[in-house]
Protein backbone atom coordinates (compact mmCIF):
# COMPACT_ATOMS: atom_id res chain seq x y z
CA UNK A 1 0.00 0.00 0.00
CA UNK A 2 1.42 3.35 -0.87
CA UNK A 3 2.20 5.78 1.76
CA UNK A 4 -0.01 8.42 0.27
CA UNK A 5 -3.06 5.82 0.50
CA UNK A 6 -2.11 4.62 3.93
CA UNK A 7 -2.06 8.59 5.16
CA UNK A 8 -5.27 8.95 3.35
CA UNK A 9 -6.94 6.40 5.34
CA UNK A 10 -6.11 7.47 8.40
CA UNK A 11 -8.94 10.27 7.96
CA UNK A 12 -11.07 8.44 5.80
CA UNK A 13 -12.47 4.87 6.53
CA UNK A 14 -11.65 1.82 4.89
CA UNK A 15 -15.24 1.65 3.76
CA UNK A 16 -15.18 4.37 1.59
CA UNK A 17 -11.60 4.13 -0.13
CA UNK A 18 -12.94 0.93 -0.77
CA UNK A 19 -16.04 2.33 -2.34
CA UNK A 20 -13.96 4.83 -4.40
CA UNK A 21 -11.49 2.47 -5.84
CA UNK A 22 -14.27 0.44 -7.32
CA UNK A 23 -16.72 3.12 -8.47
CA UNK A 24 -16.11 6.78 -7.14
CA UNK A 25 -20.03 7.76 -7.42
CA UNK A 26 -20.87 4.60 -4.83
CA UNK A 27 -18.72 6.72 -2.48
CA UNK A 28 -20.38 10.15 -2.73
CA UNK A 29 -23.45 10.86 -0.11
CA UNK A 30 -26.82 11.53 -1.90
CA UNK A 31 -27.91 15.35 -1.23
CA UNK A 32 -30.36 15.14 2.08
CA UNK A 33 -33.35 17.89 1.35
CA UNK A 34 -34.47 19.38 4.65
CA UNK A 35 -37.97 18.52 5.55
CA UNK A 36 -40.48 20.50 4.38
CA UNK A 37 -41.55 23.30 6.50
CA UNK A 38 -44.42 23.20 8.27
CA UNK A 39 -46.69 26.13 9.19
CA UNK A 40 -46.93 26.75 13.23
CA UNK A 41 -49.55 28.69 14.55
CA UNK A 42 -48.67 32.42 15.75
CA UNK A 43 -46.50 32.06 19.50
CA UNK A 44 -48.75 34.61 21.03
CA UNK A 45 -52.11 33.25 22.70
CA UNK A 46 -54.25 34.96 25.13
CA UNK A 47 -56.92 34.03 27.16
CA UNK A 48 -59.53 35.51 29.25
CA UNK A 49 -62.21 34.81 31.78
CA UNK A 50 -62.77 30.66 31.33
CA UNK A 51 -61.64 27.05 32.05
CA UNK A 52 -58.88 25.38 31.05
CA UNK A 53 -58.65 22.26 29.40
CA UNK A 54 -57.27 20.86 32.85
CA UNK A 55 -60.28 22.36 34.85
CA UNK A 56 -58.45 25.18 36.84
CA UNK A 57 -59.69 28.85 36.55
CA UNK A 58 -57.89 30.93 34.08
CA UNK A 59 -60.17 34.13 34.91
CA UNK A 60 -58.36 37.18 34.25
CA UNK A 61 -54.73 35.62 32.90
CA UNK A 62 -53.21 36.42 29.98
CA UNK A 63 -50.01 34.39 28.49
CA UNK A 64 -47.74 36.20 25.42
CA UNK A 65 -44.99 34.59 24.24
CA UNK A 66 -41.97 37.27 23.40
CA UNK A 67 -39.20 36.96 20.96
CA UNK A 68 -36.07 37.10 22.65
CA UNK A 69 -35.31 40.89 21.33
CA UNK A 70 -39.13 42.08 22.79
CA UNK A 71 -39.36 44.61 20.41
CA UNK A 72 -38.76 42.27 17.31
CA UNK A 73 -35.82 43.91 15.76
CA UNK A 74 -32.43 42.69 15.13
CA UNK A 75 -29.69 43.01 17.43
CA UNK A 76 -27.95 45.94 16.03
CA UNK A 77 -24.71 45.86 18.61
CA UNK A 78 -24.32 42.11 18.45
CA UNK A 79 -24.15 42.35 14.69
CA UNK A 80 -21.78 44.86 14.15
CA UNK A 81 -19.39 43.14 16.61
CA UNK A 82 -20.09 39.58 14.69
CA UNK A 83 -19.01 41.96 11.68
CA UNK A 84 -16.26 43.17 13.50
CA UNK A 85 -17.37 46.91 13.58
CA UNK A 86 -16.43 47.39 17.46
CA UNK A 87 -17.15 50.91 17.57
CA UNK A 88 -20.78 50.37 16.33
CA UNK A 89 -20.94 47.28 18.46
CA UNK A 90 -19.54 49.98 21.78
CA UNK A 91 -22.20 52.58 20.48
CA UNK A 92 -25.31 50.27 19.91
CA UNK A 93 -24.51 48.12 23.15
CA UNK A 94 -23.94 51.21 25.24
CA UNK A 95 -27.75 52.92 24.16
CA UNK A 96 -28.95 49.43 24.59
CA UNK A 97 -27.89 49.73 28.97
CA UNK A 98 -28.90 53.20 29.02
CA UNK A 99 -32.28 52.73 27.62
CA UNK A 100 -33.71 49.53 28.78
CA UNK A 101 -30.79 47.69 31.04
CA UNK A 102 -30.18 45.16 28.78
CA UNK A 103 -27.82 42.30 30.40
CA UNK A 104 -26.65 41.03 27.15
CA UNK A 105 -25.42 44.17 26.14
CA UNK A 106 -23.85 44.89 29.41
CA UNK A 107 -22.15 41.33 28.56
CA UNK A 108 -21.55 42.44 25.14
CA UNK A 109 -19.43 45.99 26.71
CA UNK A 110 -17.63 43.07 28.67
CA UNK A 111 -16.51 41.21 25.65
CA UNK A 112 -15.55 44.46 24.50
CA UNK A 113 -13.28 46.06 27.39
CA UNK A 114 -11.51 42.57 28.13
CA UNK A 115 -10.49 41.87 24.51
CA UNK A 116 -9.72 45.54 23.42
CA UNK A 117 -12.14 45.53 20.95
CA UNK A 118 -12.77 49.06 19.72
CA UNK A 119 -11.46 50.33 23.21
CA UNK A 120 -8.76 50.19 25.26
CA UNK A 121 -8.23 47.00 26.64
CA UNK A 122 -9.54 47.62 30.11
CA UNK A 123 -9.86 44.21 32.15
CA UNK A 124 -11.39 46.33 35.27
CA UNK A 125 -13.94 47.57 33.28
CA UNK A 126 -14.57 44.25 31.90
CA UNK A 127 -14.73 42.80 35.15
CA UNK A 128 -17.39 45.27 36.26
CA UNK A 129 -19.68 45.02 33.21
CA UNK A 130 -19.61 41.33 33.69
CA UNK A 131 -20.52 41.35 36.92
CA UNK A 132 -23.15 43.70 36.37
CA UNK A 133 -24.57 41.14 34.16
CA UNK A 134 -24.41 38.42 36.12
CA UNK A 135 -25.99 39.46 39.02
CA UNK A 136 -29.26 39.89 36.54
CA UNK A 137 -28.88 36.35 35.44
CA UNK A 138 -26.87 36.15 32.14
CA UNK A 139 -24.69 33.31 32.39
CA UNK A 140 -22.39 34.10 29.56
CA UNK A 141 -20.69 36.68 31.53
CA UNK A 142 -20.97 34.48 34.88
CA UNK A 143 -18.68 32.13 32.88
CA UNK A 144 -16.67 35.07 31.77
CA UNK A 145 -16.57 36.47 35.60
CA UNK A 146 -15.41 32.98 36.74
CA UNK A 147 -12.52 33.07 34.41
CA UNK A 148 -11.45 36.47 35.11
CA UNK A 149 -11.73 34.87 39.04
CA UNK A 150 -9.29 32.06 37.66
CA UNK A 151 -7.12 34.32 35.90
CA UNK A 152 -7.26 37.41 38.26
CA UNK A 153 -7.97 39.37 35.23
CA UNK A 154 -9.68 43.13 36.02
CA UNK A 155 -10.11 41.32 39.97
CA UNK A 156 -8.31 39.49 42.76
CA UNK A 157 -7.70 35.66 42.36
CA UNK A 158 -10.02 34.51 44.23
CA UNK A 159 -10.92 30.31 43.73
CA UNK A 160 -14.02 31.03 46.17
CA UNK A 161 -15.88 33.43 43.70
CA UNK A 162 -14.79 31.19 40.53
CA UNK A 163 -16.17 28.41 41.38
CA UNK A 164 -19.35 30.19 43.07
CA UNK A 165 -19.89 32.11 39.04
CA UNK A 166 -19.23 28.60 37.38
CA UNK A 167 -21.69 26.45 39.62
CA UNK A 168 -24.37 29.47 38.83
CA UNK A 169 -23.37 29.63 34.53
CA UNK A 170 -23.92 25.61 35.22
CA UNK A 171 -26.95 25.83 36.64
CA UNK A 172 -28.63 27.63 33.51
CA UNK A 173 -26.92 25.47 31.32
CA UNK A 174 -23.48 26.74 30.12
CA UNK A 175 -21.80 23.82 28.80
CA UNK A 176 -18.22 24.93 29.32
CA UNK A 177 -19.25 26.33 32.67
CA UNK A 178 -20.39 22.59 33.50
CA UNK A 179 -17.49 20.98 32.30
CA UNK A 180 -14.93 23.06 33.54
CA UNK A 181 -16.83 22.41 37.16
CA UNK A 182 -16.72 18.97 36.62
CA UNK A 183 -12.50 19.42 35.72
CA UNK A 184 -12.56 21.08 38.66
CA UNK A 185 -14.05 18.33 40.98
CA UNK A 186 -12.56 15.77 39.63
CA UNK A 187 -8.51 17.68 40.29
CA UNK A 188 -9.48 18.35 44.35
Amino acid sequence: MSKWLRSFMTGVSACTVALMLIDPGLAQTPAIKPPAAQKKPPATSTSTAGTSTSGTSTAGTSTTATSPNAAGQADLAFGAYQRGYYLTAFTEATKRVNATGDVKAMTLLGELYANGYGVANDDKKAAEWYRMAADRGDREAMFALSMFYLGGRGVARDRDAMVKWLQAAAKLGHSAAAYDLGLLYLVV
